[in-house]
């Protein structure tokens, strides 16, 4: 294949309704792992719609939303454990993380940034919005990221 080929993999816009109104704002590759595996289940998708809808509201302008990290592998997982330590050992990955593609894609670490200003938007702001659309949150994560998963509405697949 390709390289000009491997940079379209999963380039497909994602599309969802919010109230009633079609948007689009986030493509599939965004939710890819570093082997391609893209994945993304609808309330998850409507979730990052929302929080992005909200937090241009909150700014009186464009905010991105970034997909730092979604779908992962048990071997994904398991280099960042090595890097970061386990979650039960002190460190910061979860054994049973919903990032897990068993889970469907229903997880992302995201940071939201001004489009004009090119500045980030405070991790606690992103973690309050986020906290309106989605299940669980966390957001006190050292490089000031956010994971946000929708684990009580999407059925895992398992």
């Amino acid at each position: 294949m390709s390289e000009r080929m491997c940079n379209r993999r999963n380039d497909v816009r994602l599309l969802t309704s919010l109230d009633g109104q079609d948007v689009s704002h986030f493509r599939l590759r965004e939710f890819e792992n570093a082997a391609g595996l893209a994945m993304v289940h609808p309330a998850l998708l409507e979730s990052l719609e929302r929080t992005r809808r909200d937090l241009c509201e909150m700014a009186g302008e464009t905010v991105w939303l970034i997909i730092t990290d979604a779908v992962r592998t048990e071997a994904d997982l398991r280099r960042l454990a090595a890097r970061y330590g386990w979650a039960d050992q002190g460190g910061t990955v979860a054994r049973n993380s919903k990032h897990l593609a068993t889970f469907g894609g229903i997880a992302a670490d995201l940071v939201a940034v001004n489009a004009r200003t090119r500045e980030r938007v405070p991790q606690k702001i992103v973690g309050t919005v986020c906290r309106r659309h989605f299940d669980w949150v966390k957001d006190d994560y050292n490089d000031g990221h956010v994971h946000a998963d929708n684990r009580d509405r999407a059925t895992p697949h398992a």
